[in-house]
Formats: structure tokens, C-alpha cells, sequence
């Protein structure tokens, strides 16, 4: 029992042992591996300590100083006089002479020393004015570079929330933007754009104005300028600024369409004058409609009797028929005077009759084309052949994929295209219950799309209204989403 127990003991006295050094080992790798992580989280932690210090090093560069803070000032450097050296031993002179001296005081030169003191002064006092006339370049170009980054910093979050559709916030950045730098063009025509929205059309005029005297290439002021001039029923100075702007873009479909379209309008109207007996002037040759030789007929003047004899005859029937006026004008040219009188005697045969009108052929309209439009030209040339039937229209329009109307328009959106699109919305998906919102949004992703719906009129304004009001009652998409939509589109329901 004693050797059993014995033994007992030892077995488990060796368990333990081998059970104690398997924790240290363990102990011993969790303590490698924690001071590891702990080796790599102190270098991580250096790289990126150099990595701020070295940004805010470049950051410190670029950020111009703080706005009254004292100019750094150059100490003026103090010009030592040179002393003069003795004739025998050539050492350096002490400058003060002594009291008792009275021989060096007999070779003092005053006029020499009140020179010298002089042009010393004169030279320390220019050095002063150069560095601090360098000082003060400096200072301002410093201060003018963290203006226009001001400048571009409040034009960059204007177009932000001009994307958006917040328009005031936009005139606010803007206006910001501008009291930083007052000479940048850009930021009256952005602002001009926003008051466009806001439908503040004197204030975008003026601001246009603003922005095309500091640069007058800008053609981008020349066209908001126009618009603003044509919401305000100004249509000669909105054709002016067209005019001006394809003296820049001579492509710009934009401009193009409405100076046809303003010069027809202001066309002046002559008024009537009737043309007084003997005045030839401003008179139009006539041109002859046959190449053949004209021959003089002569005309014979007849009483009401005989026109009416002449014009009446009796037919085998002893009917009388009236000769139809055309036939009888084209019989009396051919005919000369002996002709007409024994014309006067002899009955008329009726007229000969009228061939048969020839069938008319009715045109059979084009097959819907297959292939979805590659670009802007084959679009306008398809819709060319199919406008004149609007459901083959629809059912080409509807083979098109929304998201590619930034791709497949890109510079080329109309105003026409864009209210072409927003009828057959109107006219065929609503009654369809079509959902309508990937095309109206991605519309409002085509470049041109600010530009065109300007040009929106009374009745077009009322099916966009149409349209947002179908989106809030059918739509999936979220009301943030389509009060997005509705600010785009400029309406209010």
C-alpha cells in the first residue's frame, strides 16, 4: 500500500510538472507575440508621427500668415568703420585719440570725419527702407494668394449646393467668394446662374454685366445674360448677346436655334403704301415663266351683247352650255380677229372632259428602327422619321436605357429634345402606369440640362407638375429624392 501511494504521489507530482512547464511555455509565446505587436505598433506609430510632421511642414508652407500679425522686421546691419592704418608699423589706429595729443589733434581732418559719419548714416538708412520695402511685397503677395484661395474655397461649396438645388445657399457662397477676390469673372456668372433659378432677372443681368466687362470671352456670361434678357422680354438684347456668342462658338446649337428664331420675331413689318399712277420705283421685273419667245395678241374691246353670244352656244341637243372661262381664255389667245368674228356665229362643242385625277398613293411610314441610338445624330435622325407617328415614337424612346442619356447626348441636349422627352412621359407612360423616375433623373444628368429647361413655357411647366405629381403618388423612389427632382426641374407643386 505504502509503494502504491508512493507512486501515486510521484505520477502526480510529474502531471503537475509537465503541466506547469507547458504554461510557462505558453506564457513565454503569448509574452513574444505581445512584445511583437507591441515592436510593430511602436514603429507604426513613428511612420506616421513622420508622416504628420512632414505634412505639417508642407501645410506651413502653403498656409499664408495670420491676418494682423506683426511683420517679421530684418535687423539692420551695422556698418563698422574701417580704421585707418598706420604708415610705419601698419597696425590698426586706435579711434579715439587721447586729450594730450595735441599733434594728432593738429592732423585731424573734421570735414573728412563728418563725411564719413554721414555716409555711414545715409547707407544704414537706405538698407532699412530696401528690407522693409521687400518685407511689405512679400506680406502682400502672401496676402493676396490666401485671398483667391478663400475665393475658389467658397466657389468650389457654391457649385455644391448649386448641384443640390439649394440656390440661395449658392448666391451666398458666391457672394462670399467674391468679397475675397471682386475681380474674378467666374463668380458673378456662377452667381448670375443662381439668381436664374431664383428667377431674380435684373440682378443676374447685372451680375453678367459685371462678369463680361473683367473678361469679355466669357461665353458663358454672354449665354445667362441672354436667357435673363429673354425672361425679361428683352429680345433685342438677347439677340445681341446670341450673336455674340457665336462670334466665340459658331457650333453652339443653343445660340444657333434662337437667333433664327429672334430674327424672325423682330423682323420689322413694312406698312402698306398703295402704289401711286407713273411710280415705277422699287419695282420687280417679272420673270417669264416659259424660255419660249412672247408674241404681242391684240386684244378687241366687245359690248356686253356679244361677250354674252360669245360665250353662250347651243350643242346638238340645242342646250345651251356655258364654255368654262379657263378654256375660253386659251382658245381667244390663239385665235386672231378673222377667227374670232366667225367664232361669234358658230355654236360651241362642250368642253372636252377632265382626265381622271391619278390615284393618290398613300405614304407607308418607316419600321420602327431595331438598334438603340449610338450618339446624338442618329437619335435626331430617327426622331426626324418617326415624329410624325407618336406611339412608334414611345415605343422607340422606351427601348432606350435612361442611364445612358449623359452618354448618349453629352453636349447636344435641346430644349426641343428635352420637351419632346416630357410629352411622351406625359402622354404615354402615365397612362400605361410606366414608372417614369430613372427618366427623369438621369435627364437631369445630361450636361445641357440647366440650360435647356429654361426655355420652358407656361405649358410645358404645367406637364412637368404633371409628371412630379404621378412620382409622389406611384414612385418607389424616396420624397428626398423627388424634391431633388422637382428643384431640378425648376417647378413648384
Amino acid at each position: 500500500n505504502d509503494n502504491k501511494s508512493y507512486l501515486s504521489t510521484m505520477a502526480t507530482a510529474a502531471e503537475k510538472s509537465f503541466q506547469l512547464q507547458m504554461q510557462m511555455r505558453r506564457n513565454t509565446e503569448e509574452m513574444s507575440e505581445f512584445l511583437k505587436e507591441m515592436s510593430e505598433w511602436t514603429s507604426d506609430v513613428k511612420r506616421k508621427d513622420e508622416t504628420l510632421k512632414a505634412d505639417n511642414d508642407t501645410d506651413a508652407a502653403i498656409i499664408p500668415p495670420i491676418r494682423s500679425q506683426p511683420k517679421p522686421r530684418k535687423k539692420a546691419k551695422r556698418v563698422k568703420p574701417v580704421n585707418e592704418k598706420d604708415d610705419e608699423g601698419g597696425k590698426k589706429k586706435d579711434s579715439k585719440i587721447s586729450g594730450y595729443d595735441y599733434r594728432a589733434w593738429d592732423k585731424f581732418d573734421v570735414d573728412a570725419a563728418l563725411k564719413q559719419v554721414d555716409g555711414e548714416g545715409e547707407k544704414v538708412v537706405n538698407e532699412e527702407q530696401e528690407e522693409g520695402s521687400t518685407d511689405e511685397e512679400e506680406y502682400s503677395k502672401m496676402e493676396e494668394e490666401r485671398r483667391q484661395h478663400q475665393a475658389v474655397y467658397f466657389k468650389e461649396k457654391g457649385n455644391d449646393f448649386f448641384k443640390k438645388g439649394k440656390w440661395e445657399d449658392a448666391v451666398e457662397c458666391y457672394t462670399k467668394g467674391l468679397q475675397h477676390d471682386s475681380l474674378n469673372a467666374v463668380l458673378f456668372a456662377n452667381r448670375a446662374m443662381a439668381l436664374l433659378k431664383l428667377k431674380k432677372y435684373a440682378a443676374a443681368v447685372v451680375d453678367c454685366d459685371c462678369s463680361i466687362e473683367l473678361d469679355d470671352s466669357y461665353t458663358k456670361a454672354y449665354l445667362r445674360r441672354a436667357t435673363a434678357h429673354l425672361k425679361l422680354d428683352h429680345k433685342r438684347e438677347a439677340l445681341d448677346d446670341f450673336k455674340k456668342v457665336l462670334e466665340f462658338e459658331p457650333e453652339n446649337k443653343l445660340a444657333v436655334s434662337t437667333v433664327k428664331k429672334l430674327e424672325v420675331e423682330l423682323e420689322p413689318v413694312e406698312e402698306y403704301k398703295p402704289r401711286q399712277p407713273g411710280d415705277i420705283t422699287n419695282m420687280k421685273r417679272v420673270k417669264p415663266l416659259s424660255d419660249k419667245p412672247m408674241r404681242r395678241i391684240h386684244v378687241e374691246e366687245v359690248s356686253l351683247e356679244e361677250y354674252t353670244k360669245f360665250n353662250l352656244g347651243l350643242n346638238k341637243n340645242n342646250v345651251i352650255e356655258i364654255i368654262e372661262s379657263d378654256e375660253f381664255v386659251k382658245l381667244a389667245a390663239s385665235l386672231d380677229k378673222t377667227d374670232f368674228e366667225s367664232l361669234k356665229a358658230a355654236p360651241f362643242a362642250a368642253p372636252p372632259s377632265k382626265p381622271d385625277p391619278a390615284p393618290v398613293k398613300k405614304v407607308q411610314y418607316q419600321d420602327l428602327p431595331t438598334q438603340v441610338p449610338a450618339n446624338s445624330l442618329q437619335f435626331n435622325a430617327d426622331v426626324r422619321r418617326l415624329k410624325n407617328t407618336p406611339e412608334k415614337l414611345f415605343e422607340y424612346i422606351k427601348k432606350i436605357d435612361p442611364d445612358v442619356y449623359p452618354k448618349l447626348f453629352q453636349q447636344s441636349l435641346e430644349a426641343d429634345q428635352l420637351f419632346m422627352f416630357l410629352d411622351i412621359l406625359e402622354k404615354f407612360y402615365i397612362p400605361n402606369n410606366l414608372p417614369i423616375y430613372h427618366e427623369l433623373y438621369y435627364l437631369t444628368k445630361v450636361n445641357r440640362f440647366s440650360m435647356a429647361i429654361m426655355f420652358k413655357t407656361k405649358h410645358q411647366d404645367q406637364t412637368i407638375n404633371t409628371l412630379m405629381k404621378y412620382l409622389l403618388r406611384h414612385s418607389d423612389a424616396g420624397k428626398d429624392a423627388i424634391n431633388n427632382l422637382i428643384r431640378s426641374y425648376g417647378t413648384s407643386l
